[in-house]
């Protein structure tokens, strides 16, 4: 007769000193203040982690140092905008200009690419946003197709010089990000 023990469960590492956080298994009501998020990929080498909370009066969109655990910069949406999706990529002329030139060396390739890295962020506004957590500010925004807000926004190609979007009228929307317009 096989005989199985009763599992211990996860092990708490809380200090006898304060309570632990009610889970959600018993606080059905209890949510999470992170509305979206987003690791950075390992291959941009940059350790970085993307989250939009909902603030007083706005979204914020918060990128934190994953080794330090730091707040390394914020971006506060407008008032009544929500930030719909996020994406990791790259983007901006530097980037798209050292593609086009095949002959740099790598290293100065990788430097360029760290410096180009951004969250793309979809919005209620039916922008999408281009936030560099290397300058801490929008530094493009994409519009013009979605009439009803973007439901999600994606990069896609290794060079990351397209993109797909879709927005809240349902229409799916293929980018150039070397011209910054809508291909189809």
């Amino acid at each position: 007769m096989n005989v199985q023990k009763p599992s211990r469960g996860a092990i708490s590492k809380t200090s006898s000193t304060t309570a632990p956080a009610p889970s959600s298994a018993t606080n059905g009501n209890q949510k999470s203040s992170i509305l979206k998020s987003a690791f950075s990929p390992s291959r941009f080498q940059l350790s970085l982690f993307a989250s939009v909370i909902q603030g007083f009066e706005s979204q914020h969109l918060r990128i934190h140092d994953t080794n330090t655990g730091r707040l390394r910069c914020e971006y506060a949406a407008g008032a009544g905008t929500k930030i719909t999706s996020l994406d990791w990529g790259y983007y901006g002329t530097t980037y798209r200009n050292q593609h086009s030139q095949s002959s740099k060396k790598k290293r100065k390739r990788d430097l360029t690419n760290i410096a180009s890295a951004v969250v793309a962020f979809g919005t209620s506004q039916s922008e999408i946003c281009m936030f560099s957590p290397l300058e801490a500010k929008v530094v493009g925004k994409l519009s013009g197709p979605h009439e009803q807000g973007v439901k999600d926004f994606k990069f896609y190609g290794n060079d990351h010089l397209g993109a797909w979007s879709i927005g809240g009228e349902g229409k799916l929307v293929q980018w150039d990000l070397r011209i910054e317009k809508a291909i189809r």
